[in-house]
């Protein structure tokens, strides 16, 4: 049989159809196709993450559990796509099922998500290096849903970059950061820091409710910082509209969008890095702000080497496997 073929008809057709339930029932029971299956229902979620009543990613997880129901990854991939589904009940029970499969990972925070998202216990608070955070829990896209598994076992995303941070940094009191997601490692700079300026950028309207309302639970009502939140591609230069996350957002440089000094600049932006220190280099040639940009393994070396050139010192590098986190300080 020829599995990719079929696996393509199944996308074409959806499995929601005859054609595609036919398809996907005949998948036959071999290592080659659980592989190329599970492929497929990986990058079907990546597909489906922000298209809730997608299918696709579901049903070829549910597949997999069918042909091989001890294989944990079947489980896993089934979990995540009804979290993306808004299908808390069902994510929890796939999850939990996962434990009893052999070779299991620790997928537990994930579970505890889908069990806090399924007894309605969001917001969710916790203490952490004595400071009280609060997050709302969402599963709208990937890295939200990573963010949320952290969040319900009582911990921050890169919580050792960000000891490092507070541990070397001093206090910097104007910050911007590019790539807030729902505003983690925010959360952490308004505790550790007590900034008087905020400038939080990203580029997914998506995540602008979640930054809002997070930033509201974990600000100090007495030492509140000024803080400014924009939508906004940061690139080279300004453009009118591009596209993101399926949607058209305003692209822009980070000289337009950051008003005054800098003393910290948090860079998150997926492999744009290049781009957006173009349109950056203004700002950081004249406050000389500490850094912290992730980098991936095409763009780490240039990105090191442009920092490099302005009488940047490398402090440390948090090496993540797909991806870096670079900390850097003026000399």
């Amino acid at each position: 049989m020829d599995v990719a073929g079929a696996l393509k008809q199944i996308a074409a057709v959806g499995t929601e159809s005859a054609e595609g339930r036919a398809a996907l029932a005949a998948l036959p029971r071999t290592a080659a196709c659980i592989q190329l299956l599970l492929d497929a229902a990986q990058n079907a979620w990546i597909a489906d993450q922000r298209t809730p009543a997608g299918t696709l990613a579901r049903d070829l997880a549910r597949r997999m559990v069918e042909l091989v129901p001890d294989f944990a990854d079947g489980y896993r991939l089934l979990g995540f796509a009804h979290l993306s589904r808004g299908e808390p009940r069902e994510a929890y029970l796939a999850l939990s099922a996962m434990k009893a499969a052999p070779n299991a990972g620790n997928f537990d925070n994930f579970r505890a998500l889908a069990r806090h998202l399924m007894t309605g216990l969001t917001p969710v608070s916790f203490d952490l290096g004595g400071q009280r955070y609060t997050f709302e829990l969402t599963t709208h896209n990937a890295a939200a849903i990573e963010a949320g598994a952290f969040h319900s076992i009582g911990l921050l995303t890169e919580w050792e970059e960000l000891q490092f941070l507070g541990a070397h940094l001093g206090q910097p009191k104007r910050i911007a950061e590019v790539g807030v997601l729902v505003g983690n490692h925010t959360a952490y700079f308004l505790k550790a820091f007590a900034p008087t300026h905020v400038t939080l950028i990203d580029a997914d309207p998506a995540n602008v409710p979640f930054i809002r309302a997070n930033v509201g639970h974990n600000l100090d009502p007495l030492a509140a910082p000024e803080v400014t939140l924009h939508t906004a591609f940061v690139g080279a230069k300004a453009a009118s509209d591009v596209p993101f996350a399926g949607v058209t957002v305003p692209q822009k440089p980070l000289r337009d969008l950051v008003q005054g000094p800098v003393d910290f600049l948090k860079i998150d932006v997926d492999g744009g890095e290049l781009g957006l220190l173009e349109g950056a280099a203004s700002v950081i040639e004249t406050y000389r702000p500490s850094i912290m940009i992730e980098t991936t393994p095409a763009t780490h070396d240039p990105v090191v080497a442009w920092f490099t050139a302005r009488r940047y010192t490398l402090l440390r590098v948090f090496d993540r496997g797909g991806y870096r986190n670079v900390v850097l300080t003026p000399t």
